[in-house]
């Protein structure tokens, strides 16, 4: 029996990481506060997905912003997830609170 309709699992556009490597999976931007005196700032976010040769991987939810003192000009981690042999481990710094 065949499928009616295709699965999208080809693996013809797969890639396969062999050595290090930084990959942006998905970047948005938004105003995620309501005061009347910060309504207007912006703030992008950038979801990366980093790949350690023979140690695992990292995702990052990495955030800048010009507009606010709240989060810096560069990129930076406000939230990420380690996977390793031994397990996962979720970090969240406190920055991430203006984001909710």
């Amino acid at each position: 029996m065949t499928a009616k309709y295709s699965t999208g699992s080809d693996d013809e556009d797969a890639r396969t990481w062999t050595r290090d490597k930084r990959f942006v999976l998905y970047r948005w931007s938004d105003k995620p506060f309501v005061g009347h005196r910060h309504r207007y700032e912006t703030v992008e976010h950038q979801l990366v997905v980093a790949y350690i040769h023979d140690v695992g991987v990292d995702i990052r939810h990495e955030v800048r912003s010009d507009d606010t003192e709240k989060f810096a000009d560069e990129w930076t981690a406000v939230e990420y997830i380690e996977v390793r042999d031994y397990g996962a481990r979720h970090v969240r710094k406190p920055e991430a609170r203006w984001l909710n």
